[in-house]
C-alpha cells in the first residue's frame, strides 16, 4: 500500500501535467494538440516496450519502483492516461472548460490522494475515503470557479451564476467518477469536461 511519503512524490511528478493546462492557456488548440500527441505517442510506446521488456535500466527501474502501484508493473502507466484524457479534453471541449477539467486532475485529485492518505479514516471504494473525495470536490470546485470568472475563452458571456453552476457541477463529477474502477487520470478531464460541456450547452 502507498505510503504518504510515496504519494508526495509520485503526485508531485504528476504536477509536470500542469504544462498542459498552462499551454493551452498561452497559445491555442492547435499547438496543444500537436504537444500533448506528441508525447501521448512517445508515452504510449515507452510503456508498450516496458511492459513487454522491463525497463533496462536498473539504476531507473529502482528509481521508478517506488512511484509505481502495484497495478502498473505490468501495465500501463498513469502518465498515459493522462495524455490520453487531456487530448481528448482539448480537442472536445472549450478552452476554459478543458483547462479547468485537466487542474481539476493534476491539482485536485493529487490533493484528494495526499489528504486521502494522511487523513482518511471513511473508506468509500478500495483505497478511497470520503476524506479525499470531499478534498477532491472542494479543490475541484474552487479551480473551476476561478477559471470561470477570470477565462472565458469558449464560453462568450458566461454570468456569475452559470460559472457557479458549472464549477459545482464539474466538481461533484469529477469526486463522483474518481471513485469508479477506471483510471481517474483519464475519466477525471473526460468525464468532468463532458458534465460542464453539456450543462453549459443546455438551452
Amino acid at each position: 500500500m502507498p505510503t504518504v511519503e510515496s504519494e508526495l512524490r509520485r503526485k508531485g511528478i504528476h504536477l509536470v501535467g500542469l504544462v498542459v493546462p498552462v499551454l493551452y492557456w498561452l497559445t491555442d488548440r492547435q499547438l496543444t494538440l500537436a504537444f500533448v500527441g506528441v508525447w501521448l505517442f512517445i508515452f504510449a510506446a515507452f510503456e508498450l516496450y516496458r511492459v513487454r521488456h522491463g525497463i533496462p535500466i536498473k539504476e531507473a527501474e529502482a528509481l521508478a519502483r517506488p512511484l509505481v502501484r502495484p497495478h502498473e508493473e505490468r501495465g500501463i502507466g498513469a502518465h498515459v492516461f493522462f495524455a490520453a484524457g487531456a487530448f481528448v479534453a482539448v480537442l472536445a471541449y472549450p478552452a476554459a472548460i478543458a483547462i479547468a477539467a485537466l487542474l481539476m486532475s493534476t491539482l485536485a485529485d493529487g490533493g484528494a490522494a495526499v489528504i486521502g492518505k494522511r487523513w482518511g479514516r471513511h473508506r468509500l471504494s478500495g483505497e478511497k475515503t470520503l476524506e479525499g473525495s470531499l478534498a477532491l470536490f472542494l479543490i475541484a470546485f474552487v479551480i473551476a470557479l476561478t477559471i470561470f470568472t477570470t477565462f472565458q475563452r469558449g464560453l462568450p458571456a458566461i454570468g456569475p451564476a452559470n460559472a457557479l453552476m458549472l464549477a459545482l457541477l464539474g466538481a461533484g463529477a469529477a469526486a463522483c467518477v474518481e471513485l469508479a474502477p477506471i483510471n481517474d487520470n483519464l475519466s477525471i478531464p473526460i468525464f468532468a469536461g463532458f458534465v460542464m460541456t453539456a450543462v453549459y450547452f443546455i438551452p
